[in-house]
């Protein structure tokens, strides 16, 4: 009887489960929740999923409500909080370690970003400040803006795929993946303006290509994605701080950067990042993948 009593509180702790397991950063808002709705749209291999957020506990709550609303198969877990912080990306393991034992972690997805100050809080208080490299500014301003952008994409980064890599093995790979922007790397022009942000993603995108080369010994590939003008509400907070009309801001930005003149849902850039987790998309190694109607043969 103590037996059966003790295995049912294991089981209590630590539910079975067969479903695979995804890890999303900022996986409640924005490009992030349309990656969480295409993994667990999942025709061939539905997930569940680990959420990370920031600061909007009531929003992340709000966004897991409805995914399980159409879901309701799928077990959602919410862990906030600012993921520059080490502590944070322990707790997102904590969680998969207690929650989600007996089950593959099959995705771990860096997608959490923000222009600091604009579209999100952040723990270290940074400022949006116009401190670009070359002019002098960034010696008046300091490195506070550029450190944090480094530890919000490079170092994040690093750890996120650190940790699941180490709970990957060739009898139960998974994907590694993290979302860039365009003009971070040589891929593109110059992008005057995201020098701060764009110098944090380069880490990422460097250090993919030498994640990809581990991974692969157990059969994992590790890639990140790069979106083009996606719609979110992101947009709205920035064409505030410039006194512009939002869907303005972003036709004329379409229009003049995107081939096909045309914007992306945040469930579309989803489907690209659920097909890289998919066991054909695990073929696509060490890429830095532009999904995004042509920018990357116009920036």
């Amino acid at each position: 009887m103590l037996f059966v009593l003790l295995l049912l509180c294991l089981t209590m702790v630590t539910p079975l489960t067969s479903r695979p397991v995804a890890i999303v950063t900022g996986g409640t808002r924005g490009i992030g929740a349309g990656i969480s709705e295409a993994l667990l749209a999942s025709s061939s291999e539905p997930f569940d999923l680990i959420l990370n957020y920031g600061s909007n506990k009531e929003a992340a709550e709000k966004t897991a409500k409805a995914l399980k609303e159409n879901w309701p198969e799928s077990q959602i877990e919410l862990v906030g909080g600012d993921l520059t912080k080490p502590s944070v990306r322990e707790e997102i393991f904590k969680c998969y370690d207690k929650k989600f034992a007996s089950a593959r972690l099959a995705a771990v997805i860096h997608n959490a970003g923000q222009y600091v100050g604009i579209t999100a809080d952040n723990c270290e208080g940074v400022k949006p400040v116009p401190i670009s490299f070359g002019d002098g500014s960034i010696l008046k301003e300091g490195f506070g803006a550029m450190h944090y952008y480094q530890k919000l994409y490079g170092d994040a980064f690093i750890d996120l795929m650190e940790r699941g890599l180490e709970r990957m093995s060739e009898e139960a790979p998974g994907s590694l993946i993290g979302i860039s922007s365009p003009g971070c790397t040589q891929q593109y022009n110059p992008n005057a303006g995201y020098d701060m942000p764009g110098s944090g993603k380069c880490i990422m995108e460097y250090s993919m290509r030498l994640f990809a080369l581990k991974a692969a010994k157990k059969k994992c590939n590790c890639n990140v994605v790069i979106p083009g003008v996606t719609e979110t509400e992101a947009w709205g907070r920035l064409a505030d701080t410039r006194g512009a009309n939002r869907d303005e801001m972003v036709a004329g930005i379409a229009s003049r950067i995107v081939p096909m003149e045309c914007t992306m849902t945040p469930r579309e850039l989803g489907d690209v990042v659920a097909f890289l987790c998919s066991k054909p998309g695990r073929c696509i190694t060490g890429v830095s993948l532009p999904a995004d109607f042509g920018v990357h043969l116009k920036t």
